[in-house]
């Protein structure tokens, strides 16, 4: 839209006593016009004054490039910082842990959780920095960007959800207070809620509002110290993360542990429901339990097979790790067991409860 006719005499009258451009801004803008509307104005007066139209910069990005980065940094943001938060939440819910609300799935679970926040942290946070990096750059180079009314949208969006975010997480974080949870565990998530949105209020809320003012380096200084005090924050939660759930050699023993302990659990359910038939006997081998697996996930040997009376049977197999390493579930169980050679006493009749860390793999 083309300023009006008064706006623009009223700059040529300002210019002629020796009014600033600056001046005539801040003056346009004291008066409801926006910081856009005034350097338009201004630039009416300047093409009127010199006879010329201002030139337009070759090669400016279009508003759907810079949609692209800002969707892409916004989507990256919303990824990696729900990772962090995800990840912080597992790491309290291990190190405070509370029975009544922890199922034993949950207790044996959290390392399996830990491993795909970390993936999604470690994918999400770098490409979060690189594409902010392009973009501080292009706004650098062309700061007439930092008022973008794509910016303005996209940003004023973003907030928006992490708004949504923070609100939802907070209810569910005091519903469990409210339901009784351990106090100590809710001002942990708590504040670990207050933390990452707050951080994300704080830097494009304030952003937004620097965006409007002249001083660009203190602009591009905040985004420099953000950019590093996040880097500071993941790359510790990283190491904590790592240093939580082992090398990914710990992780494949787990879950071939896990699926032997599977196995044998649905193993002994097989042989018990053969022993219910009419003749009340036990098959003589695992040979003759059927849509059951018989062998060991990793060195493929049969499971062994005992029979110690016409009703009580063992399945033995061979373990990686002992079961103290899925946490204390299993401790003080019949399903507890050591590191190598085990086996494990069943009676026919006597369904048994499945492991604690049964389908963890």
């Amino acid at each position: 839209m083309l300023p009006s006719e008064s706006i623009i005499q009223f700059i040529e009258s300002a210019k002629s006593r020796g009014a600033s451009d600056e001046t005539i801004v801040g003056l346009l803008k004291s008066r409801g016009w926006s910081e856009k509307d005034a350097y338009a104005a201004l630039g009416a007066h300047y093409q009127k004054l010199t006879g010329l139209e201002i030139p337009a910069r070759k090669g400016s990005s279009t508003a759907a490039k810079d949609a692209f980065f800002y969707l892409l940094v916004f989507s990256t943001l919303a990824t990696w910082t729900f990772a962090l938060g995800s990840l912080a939440f597992s790491l309290i819910e291990k190190w405070m842990p509370d029975t009544v609300f922890q199922y034993q799935w949950q207790a044996v679970g959290t390392d399996s959780w830990m491993a795909s926040e970390l993936a999604a942290l470690l994918v999400s946070f770098p490409i979060y920095l690189l594409i902010s990096r392009i973009v501080i750059r292009d706004t650098r180079e062309h700061p007439d960007k930092l008022i973008s009314p794509v910016r303005k949208w996209l940003t004023y969006l973003a907030l928006v959800i992490a708004a949504g975010i923070f609100i939802g997480d907070l209810i569910t974080t005091l519903t469990y207070l409210l339901k009784g949870e351990l106090t100590s565990r809710f001002i942990a998530k708590a504040l670990v809620v207050l933390i990452l949105s707050g951080g994300v209020f704080f830097y494009y809320y304030g952003g937004m509002k620097k965006s409007d003012e002249t001083d660009h380096k203190e602009t591009w200084n905040r985004e420099r110290w953000m950019a590093i005090l996040s880097t500071v924050v993941a790359t510790a939660m990283i190491a904590i993360g790592f240093m939580n759930i082992g090398p990914p050699k710990r992780q494949r023993f787990l879950r071939a542990d896990a699926r032997r302990m599977q196995d044998v659990f649905q193993l002994s359910g097989a042989v018990n429901a053969a022993w219910q038939g009419p003749e009340h006997k036990l098959p003589s081998s695992l040979d003759e339990v059927r849509m059951v697996q018989v062998k060991d996930p990793e060195t493929q040997k049969p499971y062994e097979y005992v029979i110690r009376d016409p009703q009580r049977f063992s399945i033995c197999t061979d373990f990686r790790l002992d079961s103290g390493q899925f946490g204390t579930a299993a401790q003080g169980t019949k399903w507890a067991h050591s590191a190598g050679h085990h086996c494990f006493e069943f009676e026919a009749g006597k369904p048994s409860e499945p492991p604690p860390y049964y389908g963890y793999y």
